[in-house]
């Protein structure tokens, strides 16, 4: 199946970065449609309750940290982007501060300009104009190059990254400072993308990306919504991210499958997605819960709903907080349509011997706080 029956990250216009003194509240009133710029609701001021930057599961990010409007006439969408959720934040075994979420989430790297010898500019994209998807042309007469995209070069997959040349920006934050025309600086950097996270189909089974944090960031294992209020649970409760799903020998584990009947079997698993947190539709609605139907090779096909911009976010054991995996994907017409990347694939290939030693995120440990 091609990429764009992936869940993708999102793709659409005008926003980005992160007040270098943040939280991590976002948006108002959520919309209808699900064609709406997440990047365009009004912002919550990103200083209340304090001038320290939080990342926390289920924060709303993106790749870009551009406000501008495009300068191509044909770009009606403004500048394009990728936006993503955050999935889990936590340590690793040397103390950095790290977030996981979708690998694909990365843009597109910068190819050599033919003008310009020894420099790179950015590759441009065909989107669906429609859809905001990545399209093949000649596909459809709505399918537009966008020449000005990305921003930003997309990081190297499959190389440790140790400069700060691949921002992760805070959308909330960002927002809140361009409406009030204050600096704005990065929340992260990526530092790992897998290199298989960008794959053309689901045989990607480890699709995840290593963030590092900046040193002022604090962490939280509490998922907040576009108001900056605590999430609860489907099951009820606060939904927190505050540990791996892990067997009886303290390992990362693959959840069982799911009894069906009864519909609250404590099996479930529920996800949170900051663009459906935003604009919710019938078969997404920020907190999805869902029975785990199928297991194939540690992706997790369910029931728990997801749409565009949720990807990378937190899935967990429903009501529990233990960290079962990260959104990756929903695609039509199958049984158990909505993928989730396992943490265990995740965690066995970041710590095995395929990502190099000291690379940020080895020996990641989930925040409790």
């Amino acid at each position: 199946m091609k990429r764009t029956t992936r869940l993708l990250a999102g793709v659409l216009s005008a926003l980005a970065l992160t007040v270098g003194l943040t939280a991590t509240t976002a948006g108002t009133a959520a919309a209808t449609s699900t064609d709406e710029n997440p990047r365009l609701y009004n912002i919550n001021n990103p200083y209340d309750p304090g001038p320290v930057p939080i990342a926390n599961p289920g924060l709303f990010i993106d790749f870009t940290g551009d406000l501008t409007p495009h300068p191509t006439v044909a770009n009606t969408l403004k500048y394009m982007g990728f936006y993503c959720t955050l999935g889990a934040v936590g340590t690793d075994a040397a103390g950095r501060k790290i977030g996981i979420t979708a690998g694909h989430c990365n843009e597109q790297r910068w190819v050599p300009d033919p003008d310009n010898p020894g420099q790179l500019k950015a590759p441009g994209a065909f989107l669906d104009a429609t859809t905001r998807s990545p399209c093949d042309p000649p596909a459809s007469a709505t399918c537009i190059h966008y020449p000005d995209y990305p921003k930003y070069s997309g990081a190297q997959p499959g190389v440790p990254i140790t400069n700060n040349n691949h921002p992760v920006f805070d959308m909330n934050a960002v927002a809140w400072a361009k409406k009030n025309n204050l600096p704005v600086n990065p929340i992260g950097w990526i530092r790992w993308v897998d290199p298989k996270g960008d794959a053309e189909d689901l045989t990607a089974t480890t699709d995840y990306m290593v963030i590092e944090f900046a040193p002022e960031v604090q962490l939280s294992s509490q998922v907040r919504n576009k108001d900056g209020n605590p999430v609860n649970s489907a099951a009820g409760g606060l939904f927190k991210v505050n540990s791996i799903y892990s067997d009886a020998s303290g390992a990362p584990a693959i959840p069982p499958l799911s009894n069906l009947f009864p519909w609250g079997a404590s099996t479930w698993i529920e996800n949170y997605g900051a663009r459906s947190d935003r604009t919710p539709i019938l078969q997404s609605a920020a907190v999805n819960p869902g029975a785990i139907g199928i297991i194939d090779r540690g992706l997790l096909r369910t029931l728990a709903g997801n749409q565009a911009g949720d990807s990378g976010g937190p899935v967990v054991m429903r009501g529990t907080g233990k960290w079962v995996g990260i959104t990756a994907a929903s695609v039509k017409g199958i049984n158990f349509p909505f993928i989730t990347t396992s943490a265990k694939n995740i965690l066995d290939d970041l710590n095995g011997t395929k990502v190099p030693a000291g690379t940020a995120g080895k020996g990641f440990t989930v925040t409790n706080n």
